[in-house]
């Protein structure tokens, strides 16, 4: 599998260009990023640098819980820019069925439509 050298920089890059709702997007360090989608999921990304090196990320659930395959969709071992927009894409459609239409609709209402 081809790897792409990312740095926490261009994860939080692709972050910002493919989930307009994140917010509070940071580096954490060298190897942690993390975001906030609708003002309601805290979300990790780790760089691992088993092997070729890989970003992986998780859905903080609170406390110390996170889930990494919500509903099955992997989001970890990503090592090319294509593999972390998929996972960022595969977040954002977990966290909007978490959330509800009437949560999404009042967060559109309240933030406009280029945010969802």
């Amino acid at each position: 599998m081809p790897h792409d050298d990312m740095t926490a920089n261009d994860v939080l890059d692709l972050v910002r260009e493919h989930l307009p709702a994140a917010t509070k997007a940071r580096m954490r360090s060298d190897g942690e990023i993390s975001f906030v989608l609708y003002d309601a999921f805290a979300v990790r990304g780790l760089f691992d640098d088993y092997g070729e090196g890989n970003w992986g990320f998780g859905v903080l659930l609170g406390g110390n819980e996170s889930v990494s395959s919500p509903l099955g969709r992997r989001l970890t071992i990503r090592g090319t820019r294509e593999q972390v927009r998929v996972a960022l894409e595969d977040i954002d459609y977990y966290v909007r069925l978490r959330l509800g239409s009437e949560y999404l609709a009042a967060y559109e209402d309240a933030y406009g439509a280029s945010q969802s």
